[in-house]
């Protein structure tokens, strides 16, 4: 699964690899976790980098409270869900920009060591992704949130990983198969693979990460990439 990620790419870099239009500040994110802000690009707005905000609200939902686990998509059983299959169909896929992302191994109750997983080929990857946006009643304020896809674990992330389950990492082509709103949803559901895991790094990371960065806790730095040692990088 996938609850917590990162974007620690400068805006530059962003826009190289995707040279379109960031929307707001952007400040790199070590520990992104869910209720946080992450960048987005949409099949409705592909040329505009969006921040939204991690971990769905559905558009019927009473008020922005999370009231089940809608940041992660089962994507095998996910044209099967009221949820996210209307997202789905009208084509409420995005790209989720990110650097790396953690899973945890547990050794024991209470006991669990983080792992980072990034890709060997290049720094920046997206996650595939579906958006809602939800209104407040009252104020009529907007707000547009995104979940992650997720499928069977490669190896690699399956020996941390004790339900054997990943994010959808994109190739480049498949990006673009995945923003289009011409093809129809079953050949963009064809794309909701597993990333192969001789193409991805696996390091051993501190547990300080093992906390969510909140505005009076930050826990926020480029000292949580850090290996523990050589030896269980992979």
């Amino acid at each position: 699964m996938c609850a917590r990620y990162t974007l620690t790419a400068e805006e530059k870099e962003i826009l190289k690899a995707h040279p379109y239009e960031i929307q707001g500040e952007w400040s790199p994110n070590y520990n992104l976790a869910i209720t946080q802000m992450g960048l987005i690009i949409t099949a409705d707005e592909p040329d505009v980098i969006q921040q939204m905000r991690f971990g769905i609200v559905p558009h019927n939902a009473a008020n922005l409270k999370l009231s089940f686990d809608s940041w992660n998509i089962r994507s095998e059983t996910a044209m099967e869900s009221k949820t996210w299959r209307p997202l789905l169909v009208h084509h409420k896929t995005c790209l989720v920009m990110a650097d790396s992302f953690y899973e945890w191994k547990e050794h024991g109750k209470g006991d669990k060591q983080p792992y980072r997983f990034t890709l060997k080929d290049r720094k920046l990857f997206c996650f595939a992704g579906l958006w809602s946006q939800w209104v407040d009643p009252e104020t009529k304020e907007k707000f547009r949130t995104y979940g992650i896809m997720t499928t069977v674990a490669n190896t690699l992330v399956a020996e941390v990983h004790s339900k054997k389950r990943m994010p959808v990492i994109l190739t480049k082509a498949e990006e673009e198969i995945w923003l289009s709103k011409s093809l129809p949803i079953e050949t963009k559901m064809m794309v909701l693979d597993t990333f192969p895991g001789e193409l991805m790094k696996r390091t051993k990371i501190s547990k300080r990460v093992n906390a969510v960065s909140t505005e009076k806790k930050p826990n926020n730095d480029p000292d949580l990439l850090l290996p523990l040692n050589t030896d269980d990088a992979i």
